[in-house]
């Protein structure tokens, strides 16, 4: 069985064309090889000639023309259909950065890294874009025979449909710089009740409360290694380009700190004024608020980067996490953050409804 509708689309033209090529090639091979043998010097060295034969000169413009004609319509058949995504199709906002894929569900307000989980038997729609100043990167699945380039400071787009259940390769297929063979993910295709179920889990998961104990102390809520893999994605995914993959600054040298030096820290160690610094940025650097990120990220996300400093972190004072926690509210429930296409912030912005 088949992983989507477009994959047989495109394996039947494949086919269909290869099979045609290979063999017009074995006919044009066996006619060289058999006129070779009949018509060679040591039994004929005259032969008549032919100044004009109609029907031949009409038989090998027709064929072909025929031939490639079809051959355009099966593969423009499946282009239309690869590129206008079915009006139902549920939206998933792709963005590349080097090098790292995260996967936003803008209905749900709900934005993972790594992973793209999907409903089989629904169709997908992906809006690719990456930051105005990444490098060119190319969407792959592989398994759907489905690729397509992600702009710099543009939108293009993909879709596709599951139709069984299984994890699928997703890798980068431009060459991107030094992390290219690592810029890797997977497309998880589950059934809609099991999709629905994992959504609501990652909702929670990302919108929960963080009080003061919490905040110094993510194990409080999950478990150790769950959380420090959850953070390192999101250092990939936010930091990584800037910072490099160790934390040294080696992504944007000569701007980005380096965390494993203590001068490289601005606003100190603890964990409450890094918390600080990813609410608030530092103004005048090119480090921008992460105000996009609930209570919970920054909070694995301040840990994991106070991990890379060679040598100890200053310690976390319980009123420092008390008063962080105050002032910007992190042990409430956290209401989803709503997103909207460019296209409608753009009219919105120009005065339309």
């Amino acid at each position: 069985m088949e992983t989507s509708v477009l994959t047989r689309n495109f394996d039947r033209a494949f086919l269909w064309i290869g099979g045609l090529a290979l063999l017009v090639l074995a006919g044009v091979t066996v006619t060289l090889v058999v006129f070779a043998v009949k018509y060679r010097r040591s039994r004929a060295r005259t032969t008549s000639q032919t100044s004009k034969n109609t029907a031949l000169e009409v038989a090998w413009t027709v064929i072909p023309t025929l031939i490639f004609l079809w051959m355009f319509y099966v593969g423009y058949e499946g282009f239309l259909t690869a590129r206008g995504a079915p009006p139902d199709a549920m939206t998933v906002r792709v963005t590349a950065r080097r090098w790292s894929w995260s996967f936003a569900y803008p209905d749900a307000g709900v934005e993972t890294a790594g992973e793209l989980t999907v409903p089989v038997g629904r169709a997908v729609a992906l809006e690719l874009s990456s930051p105005p100043d990444e490098v060119l990167h190319s969407f792959y699945l592989p398994d759907f025979r489905e690729k397509e380039d992600v702009l710099p400071g543009r939108t293009t787009h993909l879709w596709f449909r599951a139709e069984r259940e299984g994890t699928y390769d997703i890798f980068c297929a431009e060459f991107c710089g030094k992390g290219h063979s690592e810029m890797r993910a997977v497309l998880r295709a589950v059934p809609p009740r099991e999709y629905e179920a994992w959504l609501r889990r990652q909702a929670e998961r990302r919108l929960r409360p963080v009080d003061a104990a919490a905040l110094l102390d993510p194990s409080r809520l999950l478990k150790e290694a769950e959380w420090k893999k959850e953070a390192e994605i999101l250092y990939r995914v936010n930091c990584a380009s800037c910072h490099g993959l160790a934390g040294d600054g080696s992504g944007l040298p000569g701007e980005a700190r380096d965390f494993t030096r203590k001068d490289g820290w601005k606003n100190g160690t603890s964990t409450a004024k890094v918390y600080r610094t990813l609410m608030d940025g530092l103004p005048g650097t090119v480090m921008r608020p992460f105000a996009g990120l609930s209570p919970w990220e920054r909070t694995v996300l301040a840990h994991h980067v106070r991990g890379f400093l060679k040598g100890a972190a200053a310690a976390d004072a319980p009123e420092d996490a008390r008063a962080l926690v105050a002032e910007y509210g992190t042990d409430k429930v956290q209401a989803p953050r709503v997103t909207i296409p460019v296209e409608r912030a753009m009219e919105i912005l120009s005065g339309g409804k």
